[in-house]
């Protein structure tokens, strides 16, 4: 009897250790009995006999595989979070299992039985090579039947899943009772590559350079050519038997990007994403398994699946703060990549037209940035800033209607998707917060409700005030919804659409409004951060920035990058084919017109001025205390602070009540560290029950 450490998936238990008359190797996963009923389980590791009695554990027909267990350990020591925790974030390759005879002396081959379900199937397998083996071996006894695949189509699956060199098929057999078949063994592919679009000059040099590096980060201005880079080193993982997978932020998974990765490489693309039924997500992970997929465009859950040989992490967007998971285990998919690309030796390429100054600062620190200039900067832009707060002034106007008279489109952002950030009391002040927590709710006029976005409490639209009954009550921040409002009161024959998260609830109408807008049955599109991301508006004379104060004076360290990011990425949008203008309403346009020019430019002067206390200069980490009373919150933040201060390697920045105080009837408290490496951070609190995030982004 041999005997494992187990870690109980999607449990919040200690390891266990459990029993088995089988010799598993670390990452089996397996079928644990805790408290009589049934879990999913992986092995850790062998341990010694205990000096208790152990349960018998189950194995199951799914494993880890290497590459999946070095960053599975990886993220439970470097996001300080447990082994079920990481492991749960992976979807497991599959073993094809057949049981084989105690006796390996092949028996005389028998007469075959039509009537024998396996053999037909075999019969009608369209592998010439492979069947008459597995035909022979059932035939000779060798193998007494296929385990666990009741479905036909799954038995078929099974079969076609297996290489054609498997060490199998050796003239002698090993004396194994049980022989699996282990789907990340590489297959040869039949399918065959559309010609790509011949890159220019400029990419192929940047492809050259992309070639001669493990990783490398392309900095490459909107309407550059990244994409066709992209394009060209996914197709020679395939050319060379491996398999790829595009990174990008979900709200960046467009049906134009989807469409051209059809259109490149036919049917062995998969779509990930979060709005995936289950039974969506379950038929990608099967042709995962049987290697139908062989490239997946996804968000940042993508990572996890069972690729099978992994050439190449294409990261889009690479400075998207989706890439950050806001929940426990809180991973950071780009870093992720690359630690694969340093351990397990895959080709990473990171790609954004604004970069985060930290991989910036990485990248030129260690020779593998290349910048790409292209048509964002040769098309001819006219930048119009208007020293103004964010409203519909008469200059603004006066350019949309020009371009309307053209018979061009227009786009309109917004760094809030309601109708009003909050409404005040213009008498007394008072802002209509959420009642379990402690920020002021969302205005929105298609619910009649004001709605809280972080625990979706609604409730009616009050008409006076709830502290001094005043009736006249007004906002202080505009949203996509009544600018919307107010663009129809302007331009009544104008068609007219709001694209956010609310009417771009499902990928259906993502995909309606897009192709709406691309059509021409739109003239003016008005929307949050989702008309930036991978959107290619051919018609677009006129980019408009409302609002984009309150993102530069967001009150945390990376508000002046979210900000001018914003401004490019938007800029981007408008004469991609023709000439077009870019209209930014701001109080700080003589700052802005700095960084107009280049992005690097500002990523420069961000350098010089972001205080050393934060990265790139220093890792942070933000430690978390929750409690549905206050002062329990409070007490269990000062319990640990002295463990901290007497820390010499840390620098604890501050701590107290966070500034958004209350979310969803949880009381808030955190202590903000900061050190020159992880490392640091991680041995300070070893011996901490903590929740803390590593590489936060969110302080909060």
């Amino acid at each position: 009897m041999f005997f494992y450490c187990i870690a109980a998936l999607g449990l919040h238990s200690p390891l266990l250790t459990y029993q088995s008359p089988l010799l598993l190797q670390k990452g089996q996963c397996v079928r644990i009995q805790i408290k009589n009923k049934h879990h999913k389980g992986v092995v850790l590791r062998q341990v010694n006999k205990p000096d208790f009695v152990c349960k018998t554990l189950e194995v199951e027909h799914f494993y880890f595989n290497r590459r999946q267990q070095i960053l599975a350990d990886f993220i439970a020591y470097y996001y300080h979070c447990s082994y079920a925790e990481s492991y749960n974030l992976f979807e497991p390759f599959m073993q094809f299992v057949w049981h084989c005879n105690q006796n390996l002396n092949p028996k005389p081959r028998k007469k075959q039985n039509p009537q024998n379900p396996q053999s037909q199937k075999m019969q009608n397998l369209n592998l010439p090579n492979l069947a008459p083996k597995l035909d022979s071996a059932l035939d000779s006894a060798l193998i007494d039947s296929a385990l666990d695949f009741n479905s036909e189509s799954t038995l078929d699956s099974a079969y076609k899943s297996i290489s054609m060199d498997s060490t199998f098929w050796h003239t002698k057999l090993p004396n194994f009772e049980t022989i699996r078949f282990f789907t990340d063994i590489p297959l040869s592919s039949n399918r065959t590559i559309a010609t790509l679009k011949p890159l220019s000059q400029a990419q192929l040099a940047a492809s050259n350079f992309i070639e001669s590096k493990h990783v490398s980060l392309l900095f490459g201005d909107t309407g550059s050519g990244k994409t066709e880079i992209y394009f060209y080193h996914i197709a020679k993982a395939l050319s060379q038997n491996k398999s790829a997978l595009f990174l990008m932020p979900e709200i960046a998974l467009t049906p134009q990007i989807l469409a051209r990765l059809e259109s490149s490489f036919g049917d062995c693309v998969g779509v990930w994403h979060s709005k995936l039924t289950k039974a969506q997500k379950q038929n990608i992970i099967n042709n995962i398994y049987t290697q139908r997929i062989k490239i997946i465009a996804g968000a940042r859950s993508a990572l996890f699946l069972p690729l099978a040989n992994l050439g190449v992490i294409i990261v889009d967007e690479e400075h998207d703060e989706a890439y950050k998971s806001l929940q426990n285990p809180r991973y950071n998919a780009r870093d992720l990549c690359l630690f694969l690309a340093q351990k397990a030796h895959i080709k990473v390429i990171l790609g954004s037209a604004t970069p985060s100054l930290s991989s910036y600062v990485l990248a030129k620190n260690n020779k593998y940035l290349y910048r790409l200039k292209g048509r964002f900067f040769d098309s001819a832009k006219d930048f119009i800033l208007e020293q103004h707060k964010c409203e519909l002034s008469p200059n603004l106007l006066q350019h949309l209607h020009q371009t309307l008279e053209s018979k061009k489109q227009a786009i309109f952002f917004l760094p809030t998707r309601a109708h009003f950030k909050s409404l005040l009391c213009l008498q007394c002040g008072y802002g209509f917060q959420c009642p379990f927590c402690s920020v002021n709710m969302s205005l929105h006029l298609s619910q009649n409700a004001l709605v809280c976005h972080y625990c979706a409490y609604t409730q009616a639209i009050p008409n006076q005030c709830l502290q001094c009954n005043n009736h006249d009550l007004s906002t202080n921040r505009i949203g996509t919804a009544q600018i919307a409002d107010e663009l129809k009161v302007h331009f009544p024959h104008a068609n007219i659409a709001v694209f956010d998260k609310d009417h771009a609830s499902t990928h259906k109408k993502l995909k309606e409004i897009l192709h709406n807008f691309n059509t021409h049955k739109i003239d003016i599109l008005v929307g949050t951060q989702m008309l930036s991301k991978g959107h290619d508006y051919h018609n677009v004379a006129l980019a408009v920035v409302m609002g984009i104060d309150y993102v530069l004076n967001g009150g945390d360290f990376k508000s002046f990058e979210r900000g001018i990011a914003l401004l490019h990425q938007i800029a981007g949008r408008s004469g991609r084919k023709e000439r077009g203008k870019v209209f930014i309403q701001s109080l700080q346009t003589d700052w802005i017109r700095l960084f107009l020019g280049d992005y690097e430019e500002f990523l420069k002067w961000e350098f010089t001025h972001r205080s050393h206390a934060y990265p790139p200069f220093k890792r942070l980490a933000m430690i978390h205390f929750s409690h549905t009373n206050k002062a329990q919150a409070k007490a269990n933040m000062l319990q640990i602070l002295p463990f901290l201060e007497r820390n010499k390697e840390i620098t604890i920045i501050g701590y107290g009540q966070n500034a958004i105080e209350k979310i969803a009837n949880k009381w808030r408290f955190h202590i903000l560290l900061s050190a020159p490496k992880t490392k640091q951070i991680l041995s300070a609190i070893q011996n901490l029950d903590v929740d803390i995030d590593i590489d936060a982004l969110d302080t909060l």
